[in-house]
């Protein structure tokens, strides 16, 4: 874990409720709002600290940063305020840390007290999730209004944190009694990422705090306060005026210009499987014209065709970056099926939970820790004996495990249909060329006859992404998964959720079990045979269940249908996930990385302007590409990142590269 991963624990808030309904924090020994109108003190201090309804004027989207998410009472007021203001920016983004956030629970019964607000605090209630560390984002309003929680302690996670803030509401306790939230270091950090004339309120007027905040380029001023407070603070930063400016904290190597509204309008997505279709959906959500290009004569026709895609995180023991990027991806996932199942579309979701076994006393080992860490609240996942273990499978079992209540299995092609929805999506159609010209790309067929053309580029067609000349230079492998389905016994018909170790079996569905998947390696000159369903590769799935459960399925003698695709992976098992280097440029910019210059002597990398990739999902894409979808538009558009810096930088495509250039001797 790096110093800018958030802690893999987190607590919640200790909460009394007091006068008038007002909650109060034990821990703290104070009041989360004011107990005569606390919607009227927020809208007071903060909404009209920052002239929000003047600041928010003609921008396109409009960042706000907070401290102390507390109640979600600010946020609501806000989202309020944007809902009802004619001039309000067209989209809305609201990033707010906690380091003791209430339960879903809790929150509901603190914001009672204000029916102006009941719509739009069931919908924050609705999705708001469980206090698990890191980066948790919400969207509302078809999209327009996003809410970023960033959960864990303040500096570490404002330091992970990439975004250009327009406003900040400082809302953490009294600094006599929080002082965490009020230091310089901190302050440090909201000057670095506040966007020009960035403006900024609070309820403290303490000496030390004025002074720090001008230290960091802030000019403040008191202003008249509410109820028994006589003054408030009001301010805006002028970054010329920093004494202590900070620099970037990111490598040039992974630096991105900030893109204009111009860069965004359109783009093009060449993949309709799970890749293509969760970002299709997020370049939608933000209000982008989108055009997918499948080369076959249907979406997802390849590797999301899978007949079951199992979903469950994949964690690990202890901190490491792909065990935290999983850890994001999951509840990302979960409220992402939510949302789509909400609006009436059926993809074969069965939330029917999934047990993971522990077969070896290293794995029992592993799921202790995984238990114990703090990387997953309890909610969503649960250390099980074998008896509990076999109640939940229903039907007996010799080993406990970890247990998913939230996992199951849903069908791929038909989740690619629902988040392509509204979208437009040109089917066979091959994209062999890209080209940029006049700021704009042409994707062109095998005839150069021209396709599309767009602001921006996502290619997310798998092993098929190095076929274009910008992308030939990344390193994918082809893994081959066969997906073996057979009838139920006497013995397995009662099982009730996925039961999975080496293998993995589904519950009934249609009259077929599930049961899966090889992960075998393929060579480039094999594909197209490795597609071709075996005996061989039925026979090892079938050895692997009766290893997790023996005796469910050992009579079976035949398989009905089996299934085969390629998958596509990386050499770290992680994504590539981001903007596309210029290959040739990178390798000449930083070809002195094995000597260990300081950064200043490094200019920023380049890029193909516009051109971004997603691929390498590997056998997880289900769990990892909603959220790698959402750090791609996240980086077209400058929004806040989903992930903390170092898990973005650990999907960044020239992370290869950076590699292989440190490890040169000559």
């Amino acid at each position: 874990m790096t110093s800018e991963t958030p802690e893999r624990a987190i607590g919640e808030a200790q909460i009394e409720i007091v006068a008038n309904g007002t909650p109060r924090s034990t821990r703290f020994e104070d009041t989360y709002c004011d107990a005569a109108d606390g919607l009227g003190e927020s809208r007071h201090v903060f909404l009209e600290g920052c002239d929000l309804l003047r600041a928010w004027a003609g921008h396109n989207t409009f960042t706000i940063g907070e401290t102390g998410f507390g109640t979600g009472l600010n946020f609501l007021s806000t989202w309020h305020a944007w809902r009802t203001s004619e001039h309000r920016p067209n989209r809305l983004n609201y990033v707010s840390l906690e380091g003791f956030p209430f339960n879903a629970v809790k929150l509901a019964e603190v914001l009672k007290p204000w029916p102006e607000l009941e719509p739009i605090a069931k919908q924050l209630i609705d999705s708001y999730p469980f206090p698990q560390p890191g980066y948790h984002k919400r969207f509302f309003e078809n999209g327009q209004v996003s809410l970023t929680l960033l959960f864990g302690q303040a500096l570490p996670i404002l330091k992970s944190l990439d975004a250009q803030v327009n406003a900040w509401f400082l809302d953490g306790f009294a600094p006599d009694r929080n002082p965490e939230m009020w230091r310089l270091d901190l302050f440090q950090e909201i000057a670095r990422l506040s966007a020009a004339d960035a403006k900024l309120a609070t309820f403290t007027v303490a000496g030390q705090v004025r002074r720090d905040l001008e230290r960091v380029g802030f000019t403040v001023k008191k202003r008249k306060g509410w109820g028994n407070k006589r003054h408030v603070l009001a301010g805006h930063h002028d970054a010329s005026k920093n004494q202590t400016p900070s620099k970037s904290p990111t490598e040039p190597w992974y630096r991105v210009k900030r893109p204009t509204i111009a860069q965004h309008q359109s783009a093009v997505v060449i993949g309709s499987g799970l890749a293509g279709a969760f970002t299709a959906h997020a370049l939608k959500r933000r209000g982008c014209k989108v055009t997918v290009i499948e080369r076959n004569p249907d979406i997802a026709q390849e590797t999301s065709a899978t007949p079951a895609a199992v979903f469950m995180p994949r964690l690990t023991a202890g901190a490491s970056l792909d065990g935290d990027v999983y850890a994001h991806a999951w509840p990302h996932l979960l409220n992402e099926l939510q949302e789509l199942a909400s609006k009436g579309h059926d993809f074969g979701l069965r939330q029917c939970g999934v047990l993971q076994l522990a077969l070896t006393p290293n794995e029992q080992k592993r799921q202790t820790i995984i238990n114990t860490d703090g990387t997953m609240p309890k909610p969503l996942v649960q250390l099980v004996s074998a008896a509990d273990a076999s109640a939940c499978a229903g039907l007996g079992l010799n080993q406990g495990g970890l247990y998913f209540p939230d996992g199951g299995v849903l069908s791929a092609p038909r989740l690619c249909e629902a988040l392509l929805d509204d979208v437009v999506v040109l089917t066979n159609h091959r994209a062999n060329r890209l080209e940029h010209e006049d700021k704009q790309w042409i994707v062109s067929d095998g005839n150069d006859t021209p396709i599309a053309k767009a602001d921006s580029i996502v290619i997310a067609c798998g092993l098929d992404s190095t076929a274009f000349e910008q992308a030939a230079w990344l390193r994918l492998t082809a893994r081959r998964g066969q997906i073996t389905r057979v009838p139920p016994t006497p013995t397995s018909q009662t099982l009730s959720c996925v039961v999975a170790g080496e293998g993995y079996i589904t519950p009934a569905d249609g009259g077929l079990h599930a049961i899966g998947a090889t992960f075998d390696h393929v060579k480039e000159g094999e594909r197209g045979a490795a597609l071709k369903p075996n005996r061989k590769s039925d026979e090892r799935n079938l050895e692997h269940i009766n290893i997790l459960a023996p005796g469910l399925i050992e009579d079976i003698v035949s398989s009905e249908g089996s299934w085969a695709g390629l998958r596509c992976t990386t050499s770290d098992h992680l994504p590539i996930v981001g903007p596309l280097p210029d290959h040739e440029a990178y390798v000449h910019d930083f070809s002195e990385l094995r000597h260990g210059h300081r950064w200043s002597e490094y200019s920023d990398a380049r890029y193909h302007d516009g051109l971004y990739v997603m691929t390498g999902l590997g056998a997880h894409g289900t769990v990892v590409a909603p959220i790698a979808a959402e750090v791609i538009t996240s980086q077209i558009f400058g929004d806040p990142s989903p992930l903390p810096r170092s898990l973005s930088q650990a999907l960044h495509p020239g992370r290869f590269i950076v590699r292989d250039l440190k490890r040169q001797t000559k």
